[in-house]
């Protein structure tokens, strides 16, 4: 994976250091101070695969050279302590070749440093053979002057701003991941700190070439102690996440185990009151229609009758003429008007008793459907108490932090306490119990249809379990029928357990020998 890293420092003066030094020594190249009369010969060096000076457009030509760049700086800044250089540090992703990292540094360069007026002085080493093969990395020396003419003018103070420094580090990340995305590689990197981009995790410190020598000759030294301590915290901590992973993995595992299982129990609810109201529907055709029959059985006969004495009598008093005449004279049309009446008010009273049969069935089933409604709204109310109860019981519990398909743990127990198991919600059914008006908590009723043979009055189920003639048993607690009962026993004895039975012969029990066959 692609390491990141750009560090930023400033080549001083009261520090000891030489500008001049410090590019022969990172180009790896022989350079005469003129400031002191030393010469840095570092053309020995070994790992420095490519090196160049990087000017603005319209910079002198001797700026090109190396040596005179560098002298010229030494030369225009005369204070003791005086800044001479900024050094930026870059490592560069060992997925890449050379040519395609010499391109990214070039190309980092000319855009942020070069195009704001600074020279660069580039030089890209390799790995050492001692050390780590990934290790490519490049060294960027910056002038601090800007160009004013053949020479440099005042520093430039918005170059040492934070925000400068900030801004090229993002740049050097969105460099190297779209050179690494262009060419095909998944690693990606990232300026931002470990605690910025939210990763667990403590960063190590950058040897240097002192604790990297020490390192390489087999002496322990202060930052590789410290790494070394800092990798260690670095891999518990990963076990650590990896194990709360496991345990946020049976979290949920539970939590959709248990929301499957409070879905199921809504479904099944669902659907057993979905019967109920079919049944309760299907028993209401039933009464209304058994109804209907009987009041046809009961009022039809008598309802054609009249019906037919009434249309007889209309008949007659339509009679006209001599006939209506003789009728009136005498009182035979009185008498069938009052006739008339009389059938009339009982045609409306087979009506009015009918229409009362039909309205009180209707109030006993609009009772009967209030009551069913009642119980199902107390049933939902049960069913979504238990699940809120099964919930709280888990997560008091914390859940039973286990691998979705079984798996054991791995991860040390003593850093993450394993929660105790919390019992999975029973569909076990419950044991049967005796009948009763009251209705047992947690329990989803559902009452089957009356039976079609029964009489319009006749009562319920429920009252019927209520009224049975079951008698518990005061010792066993048991459910004794109508036959089992002492008292019938001795209300009505049998022929061969009373007293007073007839004189005859007795019978004795036969012994166990065989009897003889008969000769």
């Amino acid at each position: 994976m692609a390491d990141y890293r750009f560090s930023a420092k400033v080549i001083k003066r009261s520090n000891g250091q030489s500008a001049v030094a410090a590019a022969a020594y990172r180009a790896a190249s022989n350079l005469r101070d003129e400031r002191t009369g030393q010469t840095c010969d570092y053309s020995r060096k070994a790992g420095v695969t490519h090196s160049e000076v990087m000017t603005p457009s319209g910079t002198p030509e001797w700026m090109h050279d190396r040596a005179q760049l560098w002298n010229a700086v030494e030369a225009v800044e005369r204070r003791k302590d005086a800044q001479l250089a900024r050094e930026i540090q870059l490592s560069l992703p060992h997925e890449l070749t050379d040519d395609q990292r010499r391109d990214l540094v070039r190309g980092f360069v000319q855009e942020q440093f070069i195009g704001k007026g600074m020279i660069a002085d580039l030089a890209i080493h390799a790995p050492s053979a001692e050390g780590d093969q990934r290790n490519h990395h490049a060294h960027v020396m910056l002038t601090m002057r800007t160009l004013t003419g053949d020479g440099f003018g005042n520093k430039a103070r918005d170059w040492n701003s934070p925000d400068q420094l900030q801004a090229w580090r993002e740049q050097w990340a969105h460099h190297q991941n779209r050179e690494l995305e262009r060419h095909g590689h998944p690693a990606r990197v990232d300026h931002r700190s470990f605690e910025a981009q939210g990763v667990d995790r403590e960063p190590t410190q950058h040897l240097g070439p002192v604790a990297s020598d020490m390192e390489r000759n087999g002496k322990a030294s202060r930052i590789g102690d410290e790494n070394r301590q800092t990798r260690t915290l670095n891999t518990d901590r990963v076990a650590d996440h990896v194990e709360l992973a496991e345990v946020r993995s049976g979290i949920e595992y539970q939590k959709a185990k248990l929301a499957n299982w409070s879905e199921m129990k809504r479904r099944e609810l669902d659907n057993a009151q979905d019967l109920s109201k079919l049944d309760l529907a299907q028993k209401h055709d039933r009464q209304s229609a058994r109804l209907e029959d009987q009041l046809a059985e009961r009022h039809d006969t008598v309802r054609a009758t009249v019906k037919a004495e009434l249309q007889s009598v209309e008949k007659r008093l339509e009679a006209k003429g001599v006939r209506k005449l003789l009728r009136s004279v005498f009182g035979q049309t009185r008498t069938d008007q009052e006739a008339k009446k009389d059938l009339t008010a009982t045609l409306a009273n087979i009506e009015k008793r009918e229409t009362e049969e039909r309205g009180a069935l209707k109030q006993r089933q609009d009772a009967e459907r209030r009551t069913e409604a009642r119980r199902m709204s107390q049933n939902k109310d049960r069913l979504e108490k238990g699940i809120r109860t099964a919930t709280e019981r888990r997560e008091a519990e914390n859940w039973k932090p286990t691998s979705p398909r079984g798996t054991k743990r791995t991860g040390r127990p003593d850093r993450i306490k394993e929660a105790k198991p919390a019992p999975a919600p029973s569909t076990k059914q419950e044991p049967r119990r005796e009948a009763t008006t009251e209705p047992i908590k947690g329990r989803v009723e559902h009452h089957p249809p009356q039976p079609e043979n029964k009489p319009m009055d006749a009562p319920d189920l429920a009252t019927e379990k209520a009224t049975r003639g079951h008698v518990l048993d005061e010792f066993k607690g048991d459910a004794k029928r109508p036959w089992q009962r002492a008292s019938l026993s001795n209300d009505n004895p049998r022929p061969w357990q009373r007293d007073d039975k007839p004189a005859g012969r007795e019978r004795t029990p036969s012994d166990d020998k065989p009897r003889e066959p008969k000769k």
